[in-house]
């Protein structure tokens, strides 16, 4: 009889606990709560600018070698604006995120004319800022140009209040009298960066345009390496701010 009910027992003793259950008074392995997944977000980076930020269809831009170079450092992010193309046609390598905001042959006026729309589509993070090349080479008094830039600025910010902006002292040409009012220009954009908080990048200094540039205004391809170390210079550490 003893048999009998310790058998009884045994039986209705599995049939209510799994066999995978852990024994009685033991603790399980398995952990009890899900742990946290760490998200990197992606920043999206307007190369804003005239011709020397497009570039032609026999040259890739610095765009291209900045891409790759914040890629390879580890950086998550996505090039954004309403251009993909250059200058009469396509660019000669498309290994990279060709989005951009680049007009040929635009002045600082042209590009405050429609920088709402495209940052309304585009949604920005960062904004890479090379323009006032124009503007002088048509002889518009430095002290405009700087005004433009100035309400450039205002306007990025006015729907975006944390954008951050990244503007250069644009690179010289092989035009002397050019470069007297580009470094008129580049002289007075510091002061501006500070009034305005945002980053100023030295993309003039030690630029020869005789050695890096094809046409003595847009850059050869070591130009484009030469500006995309100065982009990378104030980049990298903004990105790291962001993430």
């Amino acid at each position: 009889m003893v048999r009998a009910v310790s058998a009884l027992t045994l039986a209705l003793f599995l049939a209510c606990h799994d066999a995978t259950d852990p024994p009685v008074g033991a603790t399980s392995s398995e952990p009890t709560t899900t742990p946290p997944v760490e998200i990197s977000l992606v920043t999206r980076i307007m190369p804003l600018g005239d011709s020397i930020t497009q570039a032609d269809a026999d040259h890739d831009s610095y765009r291209r070698s900045l891409w790759k170079r914040l890629t390879a450092s580890g950086a998550r992010v996505d090039f954004v604006g309403s251009q993909r193309r250059h200058h009469r046609g396509e660019p000669p390598n498309t290994d990279f995120d060709m989005d951009h905001e680049g007009h040929w042959g635009w002045r600082v006026d042209e590009v405050l004319e429609r920088i709402d729309g495209w940052t309304e589509n585009a949604q920005p993070d960062v904004v890479l800022i090379h323009l006032g090349t124009n503007d002088l080479i048509q002889r518009q008094a430095v002290a405009g140009t700087l005004e433009e830039l100035s309400a450039l600025v205002d306007a990025l910010r006015a729907s975006h209040p944390k954008i951050r902006i990244v503007m250069a002292q644009i690179i010289p040409t092989t035009t002397a009298s050019i470069n007297k009012r580009i470094e008129a220009l580049n002289a007075r954009i510091p002061s501006l960066a500070a009034s305005k908080s945002i980053h100023l990048v030295d993309q003039f200094t030690d630029f020869d345009a005789f050695d890096l540039t094809y046409d003595g205004v847009h850059p050869n391809e070591f130009g484009e390496a030469r500006m995309t170390e100065r982009w990378l210079d104030s980049l990298l550490p903004l990105l790291d701010e962001i993430e």
